[in-house]
Order: C-alpha cells, then sequence, then structure tokens
C-alpha cells in the first residue's frame, strides 16, 4: 500500500493531509522485519490494526521538506512537498500515524488517518507507457534480497546505449563496494528507462530547463550543486514499475551534485570526475542513514542539527553524556583519547572527532576520514560500514 500526502509549513510548523492510497505491485520488503528500524531520521510512521490497536509495521525516514524547514528560507515563507510512505498491503482496515521530531529531537505526533483497504476509493498503479525496465543483477525473491531500482533522468532516446552503458557501471561500483560486495547475490538492481527531449537536469542559475519527466534540479534550497526532486508522484509511479526497496535516480549530466535522504531517494550524476565516490556517498544517506561528516563546505540549511539535542544518524554525536555515552563506544579503539584529537597518528583508529555535519565544533566523528567525509578513494570507516551493513540485513532476513 502506498500513501501519497502533502508535507506543508514553514521552519516551524508543519502540517499533512492525504493525498492519494494506492495499492502498488508485489511487496519487496522483509516480512519478518515490519517494526525493527534503527531509529533514525527526522519521521516515523506508524500502522496500526484499526480494530485492536497492534502495531503492524513501522519505519523511519527523512524527507525534503524536513531539510527545508532548516533553510533561511523556511523562516519566512510557507511551501509544500509531495511524500510518500509504503507498507505491505493490509488485510483490514488500518490506522496511519507520522511523528515528526521536534527541537528537542523528540517524536511527536503530526498526523493520522483510517484507511479502509477494502474501498473502491484505493486505486492501483498503472504502467508507465513506455517505460522499458532492465535487470542488471538480480539477487532473487524481492522478500529475501535488497531490491534497489534505479531511475534514469535527462537521457534522450539516442542516449539509450549510454544510459544502459552507466546504469552496469554504477551497478558494478555498488556490488564492489564494501560490505554490499560481501551480499551482491542478494542485491537486485533494476534501472525503469524513460527518455526525454533534452539532454541533463534544469539548471537554474544557467537559465537552463530540460523538463524532464522527474524534474530533476540543481540548485535546491539555492544550493548550487544540491540536485534533487520534488516530483514525489511521478518519482514513485516509475518505481512502481518493479519490486522496490530503494530509490536511486541516475541523471545524465557531467556536474558535480547529488543528493541523499534517508528512505526517501538517492540522486547522482552520470560523468563527473566524482561520480563514483557521489554514487556511493549519497547512497550512504539515502540507504543507511548516515550523516555528513564534513565541515568545511557551503550549505544551504541553518543549525541542521540544533545545539544540544543528539543527531539521531549513527555516525554523528553531540558527545551530551561525554566518553561513556558514545554510541558507537562498542567500535572505539581501546586506548583512543575522546575526544579525539584531528592528528595523523590517529588515522585508522575510531574515536571521536571534532567537526562534522557541516559545523566545525561540537560535532563529532568515528574516524579521521571516511566516505562520508572526503572525496578520497577510500572506505566507509567502521562505524558506517556496520551501519550500512546493518541496514542490509534488515532487508535479508
Amino acid at each position: 500500500m502506498r500513501v501519497d500526502y502533502h508535507h506543508s509549513g514553514t521552519s516551524s510548523t508543519e502540517s499533512l493531509s492525504l493525498d492519494t492510497v494506492l495499492q502498488e505491485g508485489q511487496w519487496a520488503g522483509s516480512r519478518t522485519n515490519l517494526v525493527n528500524w534503527p531509529d533514525y531520521g527526522k519521521y516515523r510512521f506508524d500502522v496500526l490494526d484499526k480494530a485492536d490497536g497492534r502495531l503492524l509495521f513501522s519505519q523511519t525516514y527523512s524527507t525534503l521538506f524536513g531539510e527545508w524547514q532548516t533553510t533561511d528560507e523556511a523562516k519566512v515563507s510557507s511551501r509544500t512537498f509531495e511524500e510518500t510512505v509504503r507498507f505491505p498491503y493490509p488485510r483490514a482496515p488500518v490506522i496511519l500515524r507520522i511523528l515528526s521530531r521536534n527541537s528537542k529531537g523528540r517524536l511527536v505526533q503530526v498526523f493520522e488517518t483510517s484507511i479502509d483497504p477494502s474501498t473502491h476509493l484505493v486505486r492501483k498503479t498503472a504502467a508507465v507507457r513506455l517505460a522499458e525496465v532492465v535487470t542488471v543483477n538480480d539477487g532473487g525473491d524481492p522478500s529475501r534480497a535488497l531490491d534497489i531500482v534505479v531511475l534514469i533522468d535527462g537521457y534522450t532516446r539516442e542516449q539509450a546505449e549510454k544510459a544502459r552503458r552507466d546504469l552496469a557501471r554504477f551497478a558494478r561500483v555498488l556490488l564492489a563496494t564494501r560490505p554490499f560486495d560481501s551480499y551482491r547475490d542478494r542485491i537486485s538492481i533494476r534501472g525503469v528507462l524513460t527518455w526525454t527531449e533534452v539532454t541533463g537536469p534544469d539548471e537554474p542559475r544557467k537559465r537552463l530547463f530540460s523538463g524532464s519527466a522527474l524534474g530533476t534540479t540543481f540548485n535546491t534550497f539555492d544550493s548550487e550543486r544540491y540536485l534533487t526532486t520534488v516530483r514525489n508522484r511521478v518519482l514513485r509511479d516509475l518505481a512502481a514499475q518493479v519490486p522496490y526497496d530503494t530509490i536511486y535516480v541516475m541523471v545524465n549530466t557531467s556536474r558535480y551534485g547529488g543528493a541523499g535522504i534517508y528512505n526517501f531517494f538517492s540522486i547522482f550524476v552520470s560523468d563527473n570526475e566524482y561520480d563514483e565516490y557521489v554514487f556511493v556517498h549519497e547512497f550512504g544517506h539515502g540507504f543507511a542513514g548516515l550523516g555528513d561528516e564534513y565541515f568545511t563546505s557551503s550549505v544551504a540549511y541553518s543549525e541542521f542539527y540544533p545545539p544540544g539535542v543528539e543527531p539521531s544518524e549513527p555516525n554523528i554525536t553531540a558527545l551530551l553524556s561525554g566518553a561513556r555515552g558514545l554510541k558507537w563506544k562498542a567500535l572505539a579503539t581501546p586506548g583512543t583519547p575522546v575526544p579525539t584529537p584531528n592528528e595523523p597518528a590517529y588515522d585508522g583508529q575510531v574515536g571521536a572527532f571534532e567537526g562534522a555535519g557541516y559545523a566545525a565544533k561540537g560535532l563529532y566523528r568515528p574516524a579521521l576520514d571516511c566516505k562520508m567525509m572526503s572525496k578520497k578513494q577510500i572506505d566507509f570507516c567502521p562505524v558506517c560500514m556496520e551501519a550500512v551493513k546493518s541496514a542490509i540485513l534488515l532487508y535479508l532476513e
């Protein structure tokens, strides 16, 4: 079952309103891990049996609206975004509740609605005309595999062969990246190919607008390299052509940029010098809920992580409880001081290095360097590696 809704508000207000309830195809997610999601992201939705209140399904996630709330624009204006939650099709009426983290990091309910799965008001998703499905790697039964769908944007029909080559190349990159390489036989990667009239995404700073179906665009929140889309319903209609757990969008451009929003989508570029880094880095956000560990680049956010609140991401901490409360204490290198000096002598050790989450002070990362920190050809650090592995296993077990 797919529930589309509208999310509106400002930096300090939010309201949700129901749009459409749909029945999609095969449920690709686990049939056993229905409520055991990690406490990451800004939101959580719960599905409860309407008759007895039993929790049937629960998942955490983030959204573009949640990021927009931290921008200066949100302090002076209101916007509305399209969003979606999905869960196994229920047998009887259910209650859908959505919770949002407040300024103190606590999840509070912001929306509730009842859904009767037998009503004629639930419509079925339709096949997208002219969409082509390509299976790059087959991981077997969707309920026992991680199913990744890759949507393409900004490719003309004349670039069809390039799209297939790009899709195959990035699939090879992911399946060769630790820890995905250990589960390559249980990971399905399928592409959904649709064509546009003009190559590439929108580039507002250059006054270039491609008019692509997915509407991918640079300059999100006036950040030059932030490449996203607000066409959630189009995105979901295309993804629904195959069983999927998580969404990638591959954009045909040589410009640097991308995006990754936890359990929402990941977006990467096809032809940049750093495209393979962006591909994996953004998936760290979108799939595993990892936070950015860098702190020197400019971003559109102001106070993305409020002071005095522990970040929900598994690889960033405010050390509010000191060294004894380090969230990755089990993986810390014995004898490493916390906080840990940003010095080469501590390279390869797991500690708490100051500087993370766009802030040079007050936030800490697990390692001196990591795929979530810099563009170097390096692995995820042990903490990020464990988070990615845990995310994979949620779909396999």
